[in-house]
């Protein structure tokens, strides 16, 4: 018996046993296949949509993260307008 892949966090290994390829989920075998690449995609595919709503929250996070600083660029490029003093004279105007 063989660990080929192994996810903890959400219970998913991907074992070679006698020739044959097993997926498991939890200690339960969800797929067997004496292909490799089988295996594989329904490996991939069982992680996939084990973590789907992880990667969504992190892809929400990172959209406010990007939100707050395109705001925050914004404001510091208008304080460093407002801290232009212009040298002798001021700014300039009327």
């Amino acid at each position: 018996m063989t660990t080929l892949r192994v996810k903890p966090k959400v219970g998913l290994s991907l074992i070679e046993e006698d020739g044959q390829y097993h997926v498991v989920h939890d200690g339960a075998i969800v797929c067997t296949t004496r292909v490799l690449a089988a295996a594989e995609v329904e490996y991939d595919e069982l992680l996939a949509r084990l973590t789907a709503a992880s990667r969504e929250l992190r892809a929400r996070e990172n959209a406010h993260y990007n939100l707050q600083a395109v705001r925050s660029d914004s404001f510091g490029r208008r304080a460093a307008k407002a801290r232009k003093t212009g040298g002798r004279g001021g700014r300039g105007g009327v």
